[in-house]
């Protein structure tokens, strides 16, 4: 199993963001399937893990992983942690929340499940910068 670490705005490494797909099944192998998303862009499923590739230029932007997934930060395993949300507080410590999710501007993760100890909405999510622009109106504090 691939291990991904989370590096802010860079990627989920070793994939970064702005990889086209050949560069990303290089990396971690081919998809298991792909399809089009809801906005016309590319989506590609793999085991515990789902990537969005951004339109028009078709660059890999949003990683999504399951449980199951080996996702660190600062060498810790969000989904084998304790209390993820408060991990990533010392990293950014005034997380958003928006439309269910735990938003961490900072550092590109939006985690869901975790906050409301939800299992079948447990996922971490890493964006590219700006991912969430046109959306921050609409986040508030996560208390």
């Amino acid at each position: 199993m691939i291990a991904f670490t989370i590096e802010p705005y860079v990627g989920a490494l070793p994939i970064r963001f702005g990889m086209n797909p050949a560069e990303v099944s290089q990396i971690i192998g081919p998809p298991s399937e792909v399809s089009t998303g809801p906005f016309g862009n590319r989506c590609e499923q793999r085991e515990c893990l789902a990537l969005g590739y951004s339109t028009p230029d078709g660059t890999f932007m949003e990683a999504v992983f399951a449980p199951g997934a080996k996702v660190l930060y600062h060498g810790h395993d969000l989904f084998e942690h304790p209390d993820p949300i408060q991990l990533l507080r010392q990293f950014d410590p005034a997380p958003q929340l928006w439309v269910g999710f735990v938003i961490f501007q900072r550092l590109g993760v939006r985690l869901s499940g975790f906050h409301d100890n939800d299992e079948s909405q447990k996922a971490i999510a890493v964006v590219k910068e700006g991912y969430w622009d046109q959306y921050t109106e609409d986040f508030v504090p996560f208390i």
